[in-house]
């Protein structure tokens, strides 16, 4: 893995904001925005930490950040930005359960050009740099070969909404009953990822907001795999997106699924 002055820079910026995750772990709840929707003193802090980088590093880049961010134009993507979780899996987090990650996207003109997710308990981290192949430290990693849903694992989240929740939820009954087996863990990066290094064949969730998922839009399609919302059209924009992920082999019988099952979820 050949790696460039500014992929040196993020990957050690994002380290250093992991050390800082593993050395505070303050879940004081800073805000509420939901009974299961909240932030921590320690997004916050991280966060900070990195804005305050990336704005020294790219003064022209727009940072459309989950604690800061005002607005969600899709004209921020129109330049140079970056899109970033500071804790990706915050209720993971502040239960101590170690899934959770920092989530980090370059994007230019709309096109993601760098992903990096990085998970500080386990010390993984994974990148992937356009037309240059999608790595966990620093090793290749490719989707796996799996072909048929029968033979699938497939990752899923819920929502913070609990009512959106539960029809998601019905909606994974269905695929549960084609495929191998099922799987929740709380983060939605590392679920992208874990599809993408082939532990998981799939993963779908729905009314992710961009910075859930974007750190793994390019990892995902540079490990082979493919992404797109429930209908099977390529992510565009920063709105919230129902986002269904896999290796590319089983991504029509899950969206097969997901279209016979359109009643549970509208």
């Amino acid at each position: 893995m050949v790696i460039d002055v500014l992929s040196a820079s993020l990957i050690s910026l994002l380290k250093e904001a992991g050390d800082i995750i593993k050395e505070r772990k303050s879940t004081y709840i800073a805000r509420r925005r939901s009974l299961s929707d909240y932030t921590t003193a320690t997004d916050i802090e991280v966060e900070r930490f990195i804005v305050s980088y990336l704005q020294k590093l790219s003064p022209e880049s727009v940072i459309v950040a989950e604690e800061s961010s005002s607005s969600r134009d899709k004209a921020q993507l129109c330049n140079k930005a970056f899109v970033l979780d500071p804790i990706d899996g915050t209720v993971n987090f502040y239960h101590n359960y170690p899934a959770f990650a920092i989530s980090l996207a370059y994007v230019e003109r709309g096109t993601v050009q760098r992903s990096y997710i990085y998970d500080p308990i386990n010390e993984e981290f994974f990148s992937a740099v356009r037309g240059k192949g999608a790595f966990l430290n620093g090793t290749p990693i490719h989707v796996s070969t799996t072909s048929t849903l029968s033979e699938s694992l497939v990752g899923f989240g819920t929502a913070y909404n609990k009512e959106l929740g539960k029809k998601e939820i019905s909606l994974v009954m269905k695929v549960y009953e084609q495929c191998h087996d099922v799987r929740r863990r709380g983060a939605a990066s590392l679920d992208v990822a874990y599809v993408a290094c082939g532990r998981l064949d799939s993963y779908l969730e729905m009314d992710l907001k961009p910075w859930d998922f974007y750190g793994g839009i390019l990892l995902l399609e540079e490990a082979g795999g493919l992404v797109t919302d429930w209908s099977g059209n390529s992510i565009q924009g920063l709105g919230n997106q129902d986002v269904l992920c896999s290796n590319g082999f089983i991504h029509n019988e899950m969206l097969a699924i997901v279209e016979e099952n359109r009643s549970l979820i509208q």
